[in-house]
C-alpha cells in the first residue's frame, strides 16, 4: 500500500546519509572523510533532484488525481531531470579542476552554481502553473493545493535567496559553513513540510490521496480520476475496479 509518492520521498531521504558520515567525522577529529564528504555532496544533489521531480509530479496530479503523465509531461520531466544531473556534475567538476586550493571558495561559487538555482527557479514557476491547472480541474483538491503550494514555494525560493546573498554579502572563510547551514535547514524543512501536510491522519483534512496503489501505473486505467474514493465512477472504471477485486 505504499505509494510511488513516498518511496521517491524514502529515497530522498536515504541519500543524506553519506553526507552525516562525514561531517560527523570532521568534528571528531578535525580533517573528516573527504572522500566522503564529496559523496555527500553528490548524494545531496541527487536528493534535491528528485525531491524537486517530485513536487512537480504532485502538482500535476501524480498519484492524487492520475494515474499517469502524459508524453509531453514525461518528457519534460525527463529533460529537467537531464539539465540538473549535467549542471551539477559541471558543477563538481568546475570545484576540482578549476577552484584555487589557495582560496576559501564554495563549491556552489561557480556558473553552473548559478545555473543550478535559475533551474531552481524555473521549476518553482512550472510548479506553481501545474498546481493552478490541477485546482481548476479538481477543486476539491484547492485547499491542499493551496498550503502546499505556500509551503513548498518558500521551498524553491529559499536556496536562490541564500546562495545570492551569501555570495556577495558573507566574507569567503564563512561562507562555506553558512552556506551549508543553510542548505541542509532548508531540505530539512521541505522533508518535514513534505511528510506533515501529506500524513494520513484522521485529523489532517489536507491529505490528497485517494487513488489506490493498484491503480498506478496501470496502463488499463483512464489518465485521470474521479475527484475523491466515494465520486461517481463510469461503466468502464467501475468494471476495471471489479476486475481488480476479482
Amino acid at each position: 500500500m505504499l505509494h510511488q509518492t513516498f518511496k521517491m520521498y524514502i529515497q530522498a531521504i536515504v541519500s543524506l546519509s553519506c553526507k552525516i558520515a562525514a561531517y560527523g567525522t570532521y568534528a571528531r577529529n578535525g580533517q573528516g572523510l573527504p572522500f566522503m564528504k564529496l559523496v555527500g555532496q553528490l548524494f545531496r544533489a541527487s536528493c534535491e533532484t528528485c525531491f524537486i521531480i517530485l513536487l512537480l509530479l504532485i502538482a500535476k496530479g501524480f498519484t492524487i488525481t492520475r494515474s499517469r503523465l502524459s508524453n509531453l509531461a514525461t518528457w519534460k520531466l525527463t529533460l529537467l531531470m537531464c539539465l540538473y544531473v549535467i549542471l551539477y556534475m559541471s558543477m563538481f567538476v568546475w570545484q576540482m579542476k578549476i577552484f584555487d586550493p589557495a582560496v576559501v571558495t564554495y563549491v556552489s561559487e561557480s556558473y553552473p552554481g548559478y545555473g543550478i538555482q535559475a533551474l531552481r527557479l524555473l521549476s518553482w514557476l512550472s510548479y506553481s502553473i501545474s498546481s493552478i491547472m490541477t485546482c481548476k480541474k479538481y477543486p476539491k483538491k484547492r485547499e491542499f493545493y493551496l498550503v502546499f503550494g505556500v509551503f513548498m514555494s518558500l521551498w524553491f525560493w529559499m536556496g536562490p535567496v541564500t546562495l545570492y546573498l551569501s555570495n556577495f554579502l558573507l566574507d569567503n572563510w564563512v561562507r562555506e559553513e553558512v552556506v551549508n547551514l543553510v542548505e541542509c535547514s532548508v531540505v530539512f524543512y521541505g522533508f518535514i513540510v513534505f511528510m506533515v501536510v501529506t500524513r494520513p491522519s484522521m485529523t489532517n483534512k489536507n491529505f490528497p490521496f485517494h487513488v489506490r496503489t493498484t491503480q498506478i501505473g496501470d496502463m488499463t486505467q483512464p489518465a485521470d480520476f474521479p475527484q475523491n474514493a466515494y465520486a461517481k465512477m463510469s461503466k468502464d472504471e467501475r468494471r476495471i475496479s471489479n476486475d481488480e477485486m476479482t
